[in-house]
């Protein structure tokens, strides 16, 4: 299947699929305006989890940074109720999925349908924690650490 680059309308690409050439006038600065709103979307995702960290544990240190290849929001050692993890956990995909959908029919282009296709395979680590704290109903408490997330039945102390 052919799928038609994130600068590049869609119907123009078929276009030029049908005249027989496969030849691509790729702008430099086409990608680079995909690449650099790709960031801006992964870091703004990032920046809504620690929003949300902050709002429900305003006492907490969020921390930002970048490992193996992806950017991280984190607040270790903070304990949150469950419902109030799985919602600093879904945010940024309700968020950014709103605003890219809003996006699509005020400021029609077609990169956005890539855009939160990519976003949203993203979320699949975010995804994953929400099916964990799903399938295990029992914790009730879920505890932010530098690698990850610890659920516990009852709140850890701290102390």
């Amino acid at each position: 299947m052919l799928i038609p680059p994130l600068w590049m309308d869609g119907r123009v690409f078929l276009s030029q699929m049908a005249d027989g050439g496969a030849e691509f006038r790729i702008a430099f600065g086409g990608i680079l305006l995909a690449l650099a709103l790709l960031f801006a979307v992964f870091t703004a995702h990032e920046g809504i989890h620690g929003l949300f960290f902050k709002l429900f544990s305003p006492a907490s240190r969020v921390k930002f940074g970048y490992t193996a290849g992806m950017l991280y929001a984190t607040a270790p050692g903070s304990v949150y109720k469950r419902k109030q993890f799985m919602v600093i956990i879904l945010m940024p995909f309700i968020i950014i999925t709103a605003v890219l959908l809003l996006m699509m029919f005020v400021l029609p282009h077609p990169s956005y349908k890539y855009i939160l296709a990519i976003h949203t395979g993203g979320c699949a680590g975010d995804f994953y924690y929400v099916y964990l704290m799903m399938k295990y109903r029992n914790l009730e408490y879920a505890e932010d650490t530098d690698v990850g997330m610890t659920l516990y039945e009852t709140q850890p102390d701290n102390g």
